[in-house]
């Protein structure tokens, strides 16, 4: 982060890296995986299909040493994600999609054989783009028979979509960037940024409280919307003014997604226990009865009991899991339950 005085008004800016950004708010949920792909691509993947990723060790909280381009398998089908961005300013993240099974042989004989292959499905989405950016996206394929096949590939502008619909087809993981379409304000500008970063803010959080988003990502998120803003903000000088602006920051809705989580912020979300939390209340409205809610604390307190040995104390441990609420009694039965499984415990891991 660097600091720039305009007119006298310090203002901030942020070295951000898009594909970082968007990998590691993917990787932190297979179920906001599924729903991102389900909305980009048109797909109908259960929500509960298995998610793999085949580079999970670059994968981090950490904005540093991340492998960008990502590989997540859904449900049995692999899948690319990468972002490119340009010399003029376009931002694009291409997306492909390979076919279940690959190439398949069929009709061998000792003169012939045949072999089916399904072509990858591409997809490019801009996230931010110039009046060059191309409205359509056509490859001309050469093969090295000298067959030739043009195949136009699905685009989509991110400006192209309200707030609203990018929310309503679960493509906010890419959706925290939609404000980088304003670049450098204008007077006219203003009032319209203003309202889109609002109306980006509910949405986030709409979509944090209905589950779609765990808790600890929409931080994250949040965090990485507050920094673009910033971003713009330095950027705006002096047509704009840097008082009118950053006036405008003090006053949009931030939710305080800390004031209740700032401890597991820090301590829970390793583990997985903010999400875990989330999904056991969910459960249990759906229920109607609190058995859920203890169904899914248990198993978050046996889950948490794994780390002692590893780096976590018992006496640590148990300290989190009273933390974030979990009653004595459900942490004592869990840790009944697996202690037999556990590392032998030293005297001072106990403390």
């Amino acid at each position: 982060m660097s600091e720039i005085k305009i007119r006298g008004i310090v203002t901030q800016t942020h070295e951000l890296s898009y594909d970082k950004i968007i990998k590691n708010t993917l990787a932190q949920s297979d179920e906001m995986t599924i729903r991102f792909i389900n909305g980009l691509l048109g797909e109908n993947i259960s929500l509960d299909a298995k998610v793999e990723w085949l580079d999970k060790e670059s994968v981090s909280d950490k904005y540093t040493a991340i492998v960008a381009d990502f590989y997540p398998r859904v449900d049995g089908r692999m899948y690319t994600i990468e972002v490119e961005q340009d010399g003029h300013g376009d931002m694009a993240v291409r997306v492909f999609r390979y076919a279940v099974g690959g190439a398949m042989l069929h009709g061998m004989s000792s003169s012939k054989a045949e072999l089916s292959i399904t072509f990858p499905q591409p997809c490019v989405v801009f996230l931010s783009s110039t009046k060059n950016t191309p409205r359509e996206i056509v490859w001309n394929i050469d093969f090295f028979d000298g067959q030739k096949v043009t195949l136009k590939v699905p685009t989509l502008h991110l400006s192209d979509l309200t707030i609203k619909e990018v929310a309503a087809r679960n493509l906010l993981p890419i959706g925290q960037f939609y404000l980088r379409m304003f670049d450098k304000l204008t007077q006219e500008q203003v009032d319209h940024f203003r309202d889109a970063t609002a109306e980006l803010l509910g949405e986030m959080k709409n979509a944090v409280d209905n589950g779609t988003i765990p808790r600890h990502v929409g931080v994250q998120m949040q965090e990485n919307v507050r920094k673009i803003v910033d971003n713009i903000i330095a950027k705006s000088d002096k047509e704009v003014g840097a008082v009118m602006t950053t006036t405008i920051v003090d006053t949009l809705p931030w939710v305080d997604y800390k004031e209740v989580f700032d401890k597991l912020e820090e301590r829970g979300k390793a583990e997985g226990m903010l999400e875990g939390k989330r999904e056991g209340v969910l459960e249990g409205k759906r229920e109607g009865v609190l058995e859920g809610m203890e169904k899914r604390d248990f198993e978050i307190s046996c889950k948490a009991f794994e780390k002692v040995g590893r780096g976590k104390s018992l006496a640590t441990v148990k300290k989190e899991l009273s933390d974030f609420g979990i009653s004595n009694e459900i942490i004592t039965k869990a840790y009944e339950s697996v202690k037999d499984k556990l590392p032998k415990v030293r005297s001072e891991d106990a403390r």
